[in-house]
């Protein structure tokens, strides 16, 4: 039986209608997350990830792990220069891999790509007890386990990148010793850590983002898991926020969170705590010289694949 998989790896928006390219390149399975890392950074909002069936390399005489890598871009991102890119990717990778990589293309609708999207997105769990279920998926859950139901739409936060999961593993522990905290999330995307927080044991949780779809998505979410109350949502940025809040959560880029750093200061209450991701591993000593001109330590740094989380408090 073939084994899928999804790529954990999206940053675009997923739902757009319209014509999409769909690509599916057939490769040694070593070499498929190097490219699907590759395809997302070229524009595709996610890759899926699909095993086939083993198959002997005549040449070196031993059986080689082969895998599809399935990814799609709008047509108007479609380019005589991101095809050179993409073709150029899989010369490269052919010359580190030993075999050459196979490129099969299609047209196809986008309501179609995110259909077959869906298909790979399954209830998957998150640090001790958080479990991601998506509307189209039952889970039956343990005693012990906490289940969000979340529709990422078009929003940016599945779950699946481990940026999202760091911030999710740091929270769940933060939270355990500060009940009925006040969370506030910048760039709250589809919503997933407000609501992943209320579930934790927030008291409340309010998220902003500029994207007012992403807030839209993150409304949705809070229905969907009767957290209308508890999770709130509204377009801006940090600059808009009024009050103060006990656990500030940003994953968004190194440099809107070095903008926001000396505004931070006015949300936080005394002795609060802040995770900030969406961090290169390679970029973590410019955010450690950002935190420490505008009085912010770290307390706590975790890395995941090539990307970092870190607990800050005020200096």
């Amino acid at each position: 039986m073939a084994r899928k998989s999804s790529q954990q790896r999206f940053k675009a928006p997923l739902g757009r209608g319209g014509q999409w390219l769909e690509l599916t390149i057939t490769l040694p399975d070593t070499s498929a997350e190097a490219l699907g890392d590759t395809l997302v950074a070229l524009g595709s909002p996610g890759v899926v990830q699909e095993q086939v069936p083993r198959s002997r390399n005549l040449s070196e005489g031993h059986v080689v792990e082969m895998s599809k890598v399935i990814s799609a871009f709008p047509m108007e991102q479609v380019t005589e220069r991101l095809l050179g890119e993409i073709r150029q990717a899989l010369d490269d990778l052919g010359s580190t891999a030993g075999a050459q990589p196979t490129l099969s293309m299609q047209l196809i609708d986008g309501g179609a790509w995110v259909e077959q999207w869906k298909r790979f997105y399954r209830p998957f769990k998150i640090g001790r007890r958080l479990v991601i279920r998506p509307p189209w998926e039952s889970y039956v859950a343990a005693a012990h386990e906490r289940v969000l139901t979340l529709n990422p739409g078009q929003a940016f936060g599945t779950g699946l990148h481990p940026t999202t999961q760091l911030c999710l593993t740091l929270l769940e522990t933060i939270v355990d010793t500060q009940p009925d905290a006040r969370l506030l999330d910048v760039g709250c995307g589809s919503g997933i850590l407000s609501l992943s927080g209320v579930l934790f044991g927030c008291g409340t949780a309010f998220g902003v983002d500029l994207d007012r779809l992403a807030v839209w998505v993150a409304r949705i979410n809070a229905r969907l898991n009767h957290m209308s109350r508890q999770a709130t949502f509204a377009p801006g940025s940090l600059e808009a926020v009024t009050g103060r809040f006990d656990i500030v959560m940003a994953n968004i880029l190194l440099e809107p969170i070095l903008t926001m750093l000396p505004p931070l200061h006015a949300v936080i209450v005394p002795a609060g705590v802040v995770i900030l991701s969406g961090i290169l591993t390679a970029e973590v000593p410019q955010l450690r010289g950002g935190l420490s001109a505008h009085q912010w330590r770290i307390t706590q740094q975790v890395s995941q694949e090539e990307w970092t989380a870190v607990v800050c408090q005020e200096a």
